[in-house]
């Protein structure tokens, strides 16, 4: 059940004016409204992620959208001035320095802001607020709010088998051990590839490669339908051609989603093979708990 909150009159307010811990501030009472895990976001700070119920604000991913929305009417910039994309299509535009007005986020920006101080970096990495390096030594990267959530996921999912196994008797718990076994071992190489920032980073290098082979299996596949309107366009069969632009959009919006997800898997590959002291605190954590979790399951089973 989501909080009801009363709706503020909100000022947008020149990110060049203010700091980044203002802004911060800012960005998460505006997104307040849409989470649902109070525990969580009444103690939400730079690292607490947007999405999730475990660590995250329980934001759900279809308000995703919200949020930027949420960032975008409290500030104002200086990137207003539309100018075309380098070999972008006729509706692909970048923004540069005009009057000050209103903050827009392009699709496709906000896809690493998965928390508020990450919403704080890509606004400086796209240039609507001055760089603070002081602050960005305090935000913890894609990569490991990624790899410290999949291991908080997977504790909480050790948690659930090892809280139904005093209830259940016979087969049915021998069915349960196994998998909690299984289980158990799954932690154990997951944590062991958490200590080594290169064993995490060779593990998402592998995911990256996996998405890259995807997306240019789409590329290809575009590339083949356009070369069949080609020849179809030079004929007089319109409903060929119509057939082949409707596949056409298909492919497309596929090959969006997969340089999107390519995107992110790159990011997470390049990003994983270093760690910040507040990483690697985070590392610890989940460690830490997966540890004590494995314990208590290794007993059980």
């Amino acid at each position: 059940m989501a909080f009801k909150r009363k709706e503020a009159v909100i000022e947008a307010t020149d990110l060049n004016t203010i700091s980044a811990d203002e802004a911060e501030r800012r960005i998460i009472a505006g997104v307040k409204k849409y989470a649902t895990n109070e525990a969580n976001w009444s103690k939400a700070d730079a690292n607490t992620p947007y999405l999730g119920y475990i660590i995250g604000m329980g934001i759900e991913s279809s308000n995703l959208a919200d949020i930027t929305m949420s960032i975008e009417r409290q500030f104002l910039t200086k990137k207003t001035r539309r100018a075309p994309l380098p070999g972008g299509g006729a509706n692909d535009f970048i923004l540069e320095d005009g009057e000050l007005g209103k903050l827009r986020i392009l699709e496709g920006q906000d896809a690493l802001a998965a928390t508020p101080g990450l919403s704080l970096k890509m606004l400086m990495d796209l240039g609507h607020m001055p760089k603070d390096d002081a602050y960005l030594g305090k935000v913890v990267s894609f990569a490991y709010i990624a790899a410290v959530g999949d291991g908080y996921k997977l504790n909480d999912a050790l948690r659930k088998v090892l809280a139904k196994m005093d209830k259940l008797s016979g087969p049915e718990r021998e069915e349960a051990a196994l998998n909690l076994k299984s289980m158990v071992e799954q932690a154990k190489t997951y944590s062991a590839q958490l200590a080594e920032p290169a064993a995490l980073a060779s593990a998402r290098q592998k995911t990256f490669q996996n998405d890259q082979s995807a997306h240019d299996a789409l590329a290809k596949e575009l590339s083949i339908v356009l070369d069949k309107i080609k020849g179809a366009s030079s004929g007089s069969d319109a409903s060929r051609v119509a057939s082949l632009r409707s596949e056409e959009a298909e492919v497309r919006t596929r090959l969006k989603m997969a340089a999107a997800k390519l995107n992110v898997s790159r990011e997470v590959a390049a990003q994983a093979g270093r760690r910040t002291a507040a990483e690697q605190a985070k590392v610890d954590e989940i460690r830490r708990l997966l540890s004590e979790t494995i314990a208590q399951a290794e007993k059980a089973a």
